[in-house]
């Protein structure tokens, strides 16, 4: 367990979240994504996250795992085609993940 982690996450302040994406800037993004989606048939999701939960933080929940649960609750995996995308920010790890659905997995391959 890495407790500069555990420690980073248990005091990570909600206030932070707030400032780095005030109203005004979640705007801009929700309007950039639905300009891009007028130009292609997937969906894209965004999650910003200030930390980690006790729980999953203490089992070593990865920022990746969180984007594929995140991803899950989400319901972006059920688009008819198969496209959705989640872009994860997990503010208090600095990590940014993306999770893409089957179809759009299949023409982009992994990540290297």
């Amino acid at each position: 367990m890495d407790l500069a982690r555990v420690f980073r996450h248990l005091l990570f302040p909600g206030l932070l979240v707030r400032r780095a994406f005030p109203a005004s800037a979640l705007a801009r993004i929700e309007a950039a994504i639905a300009a891009s989606e007028s130009r292609h048939r997937g969906q894209i999701r965004y999650a910003v996250e200030g930390a980690l939960d006790l729980r999953p933080l203490l089992a070593g929940q990865t920022g990746r795992e969180r984007a594929i649960e995140v991803f899950a609750a989400l319901h972006i995996w059920d688009t008819e085609e198969n496209n959705g995308v989640l872009i994860y920010l997990l503010l208090a790890d600095r990590d940014v993940e993306i999770v893409a659905d089957r179809a759009i997995a299949r023409h982009v391959g992994p990540a290297g």
